[in-house]
């Protein structure tokens, strides 16, 4: 091995990684943890200039101005990514946090201040370069509890002209660390006055459901937005400014953006960003691609042509991006993506269709009867699907007749897309929430995800098998999630009074749910299920036999969570009774 080939992965299993981190004391501690020679490391970072190791450049922001970037070249990069998923295996990042975090992003960071009265935003003035090497070596003593010298060496390889460079694979994971003070005050301020708090890298949010903006966060005065004075002191305190010219405090009745996501009623894009997905799309049809590009390239601001991307590439990108925004089932984007894919010869955006099979594997007919001579004889039927890490959900009221009149089987099945059955039993079943979970012999698809985040004028689609014929397909049906009711549940404790009794919020949609549909999942645009459809009409159809006072009701998917928490917590009491 010379200075410059050290290996790019770890050999060390996971937990030993975390055990070393954890036990850092020295210089030639952190060079056997990223395994590397002691020499190998002094070479890095003491032999040769630290510009070295750095290449810098210039990238456009979308207001004209400009962001640098410095981006380590490959030995120093190495160690970095190193580092960066060792930290990684043991940092737990806040709850208010959502830049460069897995599962999390602008679209989490936005849905958190979505449908409030108010929405304060605002960025930390040059953030990455506040956070010196000082802070570095500081914070990884306190998470970590690592030596001087072995804190000193980690801040020596991730720091660069004294501060995080923007551009290292561990400057985001160490400023969110830095920031995870920051993040505890702003949060706890944000409670202590009726609102919620984010924070996205630089750019951090305040929204409320008040009818006014708490003046002790921040209020307008002639236009500009003024911080209350415990707000800065948080900021001081944790290193910060506020930058003065990226502040706004809106109302529900204008624009409320967060990180480029629209707010006011549902998470979505700006209104013109899909007109500009149209009018490229609408180009490239209608004139040849070389033609198309160049009509492209001069719309473009001055400074940038040249330097431009294909225009192909770039409304995919814009694409998918709307995808990620409004989910891959929205029908504005299936619309657009087919358009794409059209231009493009092939199938590089996934549309609904390709969702199809998924939700065949997931959503499976449930079928209740007797056996007589070795055959099955079906006698009630519903729906049901599998929920990850959960297993297979579907309605206790599918069950009302079970283990009466020699009812006694229960069965599942593909419909038309499977001829097995599999045999299947009740593993928890809740009458006053109407879930029941059920165990399947043999067969384990993955499971759909879930999303306990639902709200009024929501798009969802609404799956199953509705009056289900042994040929049927599955039926799903679009629509809008339209009011919230509130449901009985008589034979559930209630915490707060002390006796039986508490009501249930079932959501309401205008997707037609019918009878055979009992059980199926209630998805979002995104595919991940919200609900479980409970409660409509007979017919497929609407029809003069539809009783006038029939809603489509759906129990929210967080109370499967909470019957199982119901449940584990009962086992608890009745072992201690027991025990006694």
């Amino acid at each position: 091995m010379t200075y410059f080939n050290a290996s790019p992965t770890l050999k060390s299993r996971d937990a030993q990684l975390v055990k070393s981190l954890r036990s850092l004391q020295t210089f030639d501690d952190v060079a056997d943890m990223l395994e590397i020679t002691p020499k190998h490391l002094h070479y890095i970072l003491f032999k040769r200039k630290v510009s070295h190791y750095y290449r810098s450049f210039n990238i456009p922001k979308k207001n004209g101005d400009s962001r640098k970037i410095c981006a380590p070249v490959k030995p120093l990069k190495i160690l970095q990514e190193k580092l960066n998923k060792i930290l990684s295996l043991d940092y737990k990042p806040d709850i208010s946090a959502h830049g460069f975090i897995n599962n999390r992003g602008i679209l989490t960071n936005a849905t958190k201040h979505v449908r409030k009265k108010y929405v304060l935003n605002f960025d930390i003035e040059d953030f990455f370069n506040n956070i010196n090497f000082g802070r570095v070596r500081g914070v990884l003593k306190a998470f970590f509890g690592m030596g001087e010298g072995a804190a000193t060496t980690i801040a020596n390889i991730c720091c660069y002209n004294n501060v995080l460079p923007q551009g290292a694979p561990t400057s985001p994971i160490l400023s969110n660390m830095v920031c995870f003070k920051l993040d505890k005050d702003m949060r706890d301020l944000a409670k202590q006055y009726g609102c919620d708090y984010s924070r996205y890298a630089d750019d951090l949010t305040f929204s409320t459901t008040r009818n006014v903006f708490p003046h002790a966060i921040a209020h307008l005065e002639s236009g500009v937005v003024q911080f209350g004075p415990k707000l800065m002191s948080i900021l001081v305190n944790n290193g910060f400014t506020i930058k003065s010219n990226k502040t706004r405090l809106h109302s529900n009745l204008q624009n409320l953006s967060v990180t480029g996501i629209t707010v006011n009623k549902k998470p979505n894009v700006e209104r013109n960003y899909v007109k500009k997905i149209r009018a490229i799309l609408r180009c490239l049809e209608t004139n040849p691609l070389a033609t198309a590009q160049q009509i492209y390239e001069s719309k473009l601001p001055a400074g940038t042509k040249g330097k431009t991307k294909n225009i192909m590439h770039v409304v995919r990108g814009m694409i998918t991006h709307l995808g990620y925004v409004k989910g891959k089932q929205d029908p504005i984007y299936e619309k657009l993506a087919h358009r794409y894919n059209h231009l493009a010869g092939s199938s590089f955006l996934k549309v609904g269709e390709a969702f199809l099979n998924y939700w065949h594997e997931n959503v499976c007919v449930v079928e209740l009867g007797y056996i007589e001579n070795e055959v099955f004889f079906p006698e009630a039927q519903g729906t049901g699907f599998f929920l990850k890490n959960v297993g297979f959900v579907t309605n206790e009221h599918t069950f009302k007749d079970f283990v009466i009149d020699a009812i006694d089987v229960i069965q599942i099945h593909l419909s038309r897309y499977g001829k097995i059955s599999y045999n299947a039993r009740i593993k928890v079943m809740n009458k006053d929430r109407d879930i029941a979970i059920l165990e399947v012999d043999e067969y384990k698809p993955n499971g759909f995800q879930y999303d306990l985040v639902h709200y009024i004028t929501q798009d969802i689609k609404v799956l199953g098998y509705p009056h289900h014929g042994h040929k049927d397909s599955l039926n799903v049906v679009p629509g809008v999630i339209t009011q919230y009711r509130s449901h009985p549940m008589p034979n559930t404790f209630n915490k707060e009074t002390g006796i039986m009794g508490v009501m249930q919020q079932r959501i309401v949609t205008n997707a037609r749910i019918v009878q055979g549909n009992s059980g199926g999942p209630v998805i979002n645009m995104k595919g991940q299920v919200i609900g479980i459809a409970t409660k409509g009409f007979r017919a497929i159809s609407e029809s003069e036999e539809d009783d006038p006072s029939a809603e489509n009701h759906v129990v929210p998917i967080s109370e499967i969570f909470s019957m199982l928490k119901g449940n584990e917590q009962n086992k608890e009491l009745s072992l201690n009774t027991s025990a006694r």
